[in-house]
């Protein structure tokens, strides 16, 4: 039987899917890495749960996007919704990068910056409170991300244009619709039943 806390999670992830069923998300090993946009999308992001329900990623699982990405001492995170911080926390402790925060709630970037300054990682981690949309990330060489597919579908056209040819892109649980990831691996969670799906692409 999974957590409590897990059930919740699952069932606000699978309201959010079931609101957005109305749109096909693609096949995500279509031959085109190029995806359009749709005027309903063009507009700014009106509620949170439209990137998906925020679900903490578990630590074994934030070790093995970063592991999958190889991510170093001199890459550049950027982890899109990155929630409670603990993607670009881990990036920069455990993995000695930079890394970038782009989040929505200001309750959690709030939690996250005091954590950074706490833990005196200011020059290395920054955290910004703001829609994914409409940031530039060009800088980054790894992005992370757990999002819902029609987010993705949205997200990976600015993303092709933005991120430098070699950059390396991970997604927790859903593919991107019209990128061919180059690997896939598959996880078990802390209850050893639920699985964990990362995807990792290179920007061509």
């Amino acid at each position: 039987m999974y957590p409590i806390w897990k059930c919740l999670a699952m069932l606000a992830i699978a309201g959010v899917c079931a609101a957005q069923t109305a749109q096909p998300t693609g096949d995500s090993q279509g031959v085109s890495q190029h995806s359009s946009q749709s005027d309903d999308d063009a507009g700014p992001l009106d509620d949170p749960n439209w990137l998906g329900p925020f679900v903490p990623t578990p630590f074994p699982i934030v070790d093995a996007v970063l592991e999958l990405a190889k991510v170093g001492d001199s890459d550049l995170v950027y982890d899109l919704g990155s929630g409670d911080g603990r993607i670009i926390l881990a990036a920069t402790q455990r993995f000695q990068a930079r890394s970038v925060g782009i989040e929505w709630s200001q309750s959690l970037c709030e939690e996250v910056s005091a954590s950074i300054k706490r833990l005196g990682l200011e020059d290395k981690v920054t955290m910004i409170q703001g829609d994914i949309f409409d940031q530039d990330v060009s800088a980054a060489t790894v992005v992370t991300a757990y999002l819902l597919p029609k987010s993705w579908e949205r997200l990976a056209p600015i993303l092709e244009k933005q991120l430098k040819v070699g950059t390396r892109v991970v997604s927790v649980n859903y593919p991107i619709p019209g990128w061919n990831a180059v690997e896939k691996r598959q996880l078990n969670g802390e209850s050893g039943t639920l699985l964990w799906d990362l995807y990792l692409y290179r920007i061509l």
